[in-house]
């Protein structure tokens, strides 16, 4: 069982381009995407939080509520979200003491709860898998939980080469966590209305 902490990345440094507006500005439940991201992560306790921004990230940090995380630019949030998994993760390495691992989480993903993501880390504490990632549809994703070995190898992301890109290369070891509340994906103004209107998340 690892003793030393995880840190998180919450990325957000998408421009939104579909939606038209901020996604991490978005309300839902009294609460902006973005900090509902940072407030499950900060329930978590696990250890250091960086939130990686780009686009808007004036606008977007101007709403936010401080708490214990840092924020992290990412200059080169165009090419990507391996480039933005990168920053996060140099930001974790510069300002904290030795990680057991990381877990990456994403801002758009308003149904997972800081319940989804213990259970995550639950499982990275009681297996010896290098990653612990979300099953949805079909598929592998993030939330995921990288362990330190790893670091090395997120450290090269870059471009759209993003962290399933890592998650397809270790597919034979690595564990698995039923999660289909991350499948859900808001992309368009007609899908946020669509969400919004719903009354039962159940079947999500």
């Amino acid at each position: 069982m690892p003793s030393n902490p995880i840190g998180t990345i919450i990325l957000g440094a998408g421009a939104s381009s579909r939606m038209g507006e901020p996604k991490q500005l978005l309300k839902w439940q009294g609460e902006t995407l973005v900090q509902r991201a940072i407030r499950q992560a900060e329930a978590l306790q696990l250890g250091p939080v960086v939130l990686v921004l780009g686009a808007n990230a004036d606008l977007i940090e101007a709403q936010l509520v401080k708490g214990r995380y840092a924020v992290a630019h990412n200059e080169g949030w165009a090419s990507g979200m391996g480039s933005s998994i990168a920053c996060g993760l140099q930001a974790l390495l510069h300002s904290s003491n030795p990680l057991a691992g990381v877990l990456i989480t994403l801002v758009d993903q308003p149904l997972i709860e800081t319940a989804n993501l213990q259970s995550l880390i639950k499982k990275f504490k009681k297996n010896n898998s290098p990653i612990v990632a979300a099953y949805y549809g079909d598929t592998l994703g993030v939330p995921a939980l990288f362990s330190a070995d790893l670091f090395s190898e997120l450290l090269t992301l870059s471009g759209q080469k993003g962290a399933k890109a890592i998650i397809s290369k270790y597919s034979e070891s690595l564990a698995k966590l039923d999660l289909p509340a991350a499948k859900l994906d808001l992309d368009t103004p007609e899908e946020w209305q669509s969400f919004l209107q719903r009354k039962n998340f159940g079947n999500y």
